[in-house]
C-alpha cells in the first residue's frame, strides 16, 4: 500500500509540471481547475487502495471473526459510491453472521455506508441545498459535472431527514414582536397528467423584532426567522411558532405581538392563547384593495370618504357610504359586486384596518415583499409542477437555509451508518488496521536517486524544465 500511494503522488506532481511545461500556466484559472481534477482522481485511487487494503486486513482477521461467527461468504463483491472527489469502486467481501443469523457487508458498515446507497450522503446534501435555489438539473450538473439526473435529485430531497428551526441562545427581552403571515400558491402535478390546473397554499410565518433603516429608501427586518410546515399544515405551523417564542423570549416582558397578515382566517387564529397578540392589516393588502374601489367611481372620494370613517372609527358612517355609491347609475353589475365584496372586507376586518391606520408605531408592511424572496422565487414565479412529499421538504429546506442554517451529510444518515453490533469491532479494526499502515517518512527528505526513469527524477526534470517560465 505504501508503495502505491507514493506512485500516485509522484504520478500527480507530474501531472501538475507538465502541465505547467505545456504552457498552460499561462492561464492560471483554467490550470488550477484541471488540477484540481487531478487531485480529485488521484485522491481517489488512494482511497481504493486504502479500502482494498482494509478489506483485506479483515478477511485476514480470522481469530476476530471466528470469535463472532463471522463467515466468508463471497469474496470482492463490487460496490460504486458517488462522493465529494467523484466515483469511488471497491470491492469487498459479503460475511454471514452465524450469532445473528443473517448475511453483511462488514466493510461498507465500517465505512458508514447505508444499504443500496450509490450517492454519498455529503453530495446528497449538496444537491439538496442546491435545489432549493435553481432547478434539479442544475444542481445535478453543478454538484456532480452531470453525472446523475434530475431524478437523483428529487430522490435525495425525498430522503433526506427535514432540517428542524431551532432556538437558539439565551432568551431574549423586548417590547414588541412583529409577526408576517402570508402564503405562496404553487401548482402541483396531476396524477394520471390530467389537463388543469391545481394548486397548494404554502404558509409562511416570518418572526421579526421590527425594522430599523437600512439605507435612506429602505428598510430592513431585525432578526428574522421564517417558519413553514413539511405537510402545510397551517395549526401546526403556529404551534411551531409559539414553541419558538417560548424559547427565545422572555414572554412576560412582551407587551405586544402584532400580526400583520391580509385578514385570511389560518391568519387570524394564528397565536390565539397569547394575552399580548394583536393583528393588523398588511399595508400593501388592504391598499390594493381600496384601490380597485377607488378606480370604479374616481370622482366620488372613495380612498378619502373611507380612511377618514376608519381613523375615526365610524363604522356607521363607512357602511352608509358603501350603500351610497352602490346607487350610482353608472355602476355595472360587476362593478357593483367587487364593491359588495370589498364591503364584507373592509367590515369584516375593521379593527385590524384602523389598527394600521392609527398606530404610528407599527413599521410598514413586508409580507409580499418576504413571500417573494422566501418563497415564489423558487416555488411559484416559473410554470412548475410540484409532487406531493416533494414540495413540503424543499420548502422546510429552503427555509431552514434562509434562517443561516447549511444542510450537511447528518441530514441523511437516516437507516445509514454502522449497527451498533459491529461498533466496537469497527473501531478496534480501524485504529489496529490503519494506524501504522501508511509510513509517511516515505514523503520526508530521502538521499538522491539517480535513476533518470524514477518517479521522482521524473519530477524533478520538470521543475526544472519549468525555470524559464517561472522566472521571465
Amino acid at each position: 500500500m505504501n508503495t502505491s500511494i507514493l506512485q500516485f503522488a509522484l504520478e500527480l506532481a507530474k501531472k501538475i509540471c507538465q502541465r505547467a511545461e505545456k504552457g498552460e500556466i499561462r492561464d492560471l484559472d483554467i490550470m488550477a481547475g484541471e488540477i484540481l481534477k487531478d487531485c480529485k482522481e488521484t485522491s481517489g485511487e488512494i482511497l481504493q487502495v486504502i479500502i482494498q487494503h482494509m478489506n483485506e486486513s479483515l478477511r485476514n482477521d480470522k481469530r476476530t471473526r471466528k470469535a463472532r461467527g463471522l463467515v466468508i461468504k463471497e469474496k470482492n463483491r463490487p460496490r460504486r459510491l458517488l462522493t465529494a472527489i467523484g466515483q469511488i469502486d471497491f470491492s469487498r467481501d459479503y460475511y454471514f453472521d452465524k450469532e445473528n443469523d443473517s448475511f453483511a457487508y462488514i466493510l461498507d458498515q465500517i465505512l458508514g455506508i447505508a444499504k443500496y446507497e450509490r450517492i454519498g450522503a455529503s453530495v446528497a446534501a449538496a444537491l439538496v441545498s442546491q435545489a432549493t435555489d435553481i432547478s434539479y438539473a442544475k444542481s445535478a450538473d453543478i454538484v456532480t459535472g452531470g453525472e446523475v439526473s434530475r431524478q437523483t435529485v428529487h430522490n435525495q430531497i425525498r430522503k433526506m431527514e427535514t432540517p428542524q428551526i431551532e432556538s437558539g441562545g439565551e432568551k431574549r427581552s423586548v417590547k414588541e414582536l412583529h409577526i408576517h403571515a402570508d402564503e405562496d400558491h404553487a401548482h402541483m402535478q396531476k396524477p394520471g397528467k390530467e389537463k388543469g390546473k391545481q394548486s397548494r397554499i404554502i404558509p409562511l410565518v416570518t418572526v421579526t423584532e421590527g425594522t430599523e433603516k437600512e439605507s435612506k429608501a429602505r428598510n430592513r427586518t431585525i432578526r428574522p426567522i421564517h417558519f413553514s410546515d413539511e405537510d402545510l399544515d397551517t395549526k401546526r405551523l403556529w404551534k411551531s411558532v409559539e414553541g419558538f417564542l417560548g424559547k427565545s423570549y422572555e414572554m412576560n416582558e412582551i407587551e405586544k405581538i402584532y400580526i400583520h397578515g391580509d385578514g385570511g382566517g389560518w391568519i387570524r387564529s394564528g397565536l390565539s392563547d397569547l394575552p399580548q397578540t394583536e393583528h393588523v392589516m398588511d399595508g400593501f393588502h388592504f391598499y390594493k384593495e381600496l384601490r380597485k374601489i377607488s378606480k370604479l367611481l374616481p370622482n366620488r372620494h372613495v380612498r378619502v370618504a373611507l380612511t377618514n370613517a376608519l381613523k375615526y372609527d365610524n363604522r356607521k358612517r363607512a357602511d352608509e357610504y358603501i350603500q351610497d355609491i352602490l346607487g350610482e347609475d353608472s355602476l355595472t353589475e360587476k362593478d357593483a359586486e367587487k364593491i359588495r365584496k370589498f364591503a364584507v372586507y373592509l367590515l369584516g376586518n375593521w379593527e385590524e384596518i384602523r389598527t394600521r391606520l392609527t398606530e404610528d408605531s407599527i413599521p410598514g408592511s413586508c409580507t409580499e415583499g418576504l413571500i417573494s424572496h422566501v418563497l415564489s422565487e423558487r416555488f411559484s414565479r416559473d410554470p412548475l409542477g410540484w409532487s406531493e412529499g416533494i414540495l413540503g421538504k424543499l420548502v422546510m429546506a429552503r427555509i431552514y437555509r434562509k434562517n443561516g442554517g447549511r444542510i450537511t451529510k447528518e441530514h441523511f444518515r437516516k437507516g445509514g451508518g454502522i449497527e451498533e453490533k459491529y461498533s466496537d469491532y469497527a473501531d478496534r479494526f480501524i485504529e489496529e488496521s490503519l494506524k501504522g499502515a501508511v509510513d509517511f517518512s516515505l514523503f520526508e527528505p530521502q538521499m538522491p536517486i539517480f535513476d533518470g526513469a524514477s518517479g521522482t527524477q521524473i519530477a524533478i526534470a520538470g521543475i526544472g524544465q519549468m525555470r524559464n517560465h517561472l522566472w521571465q
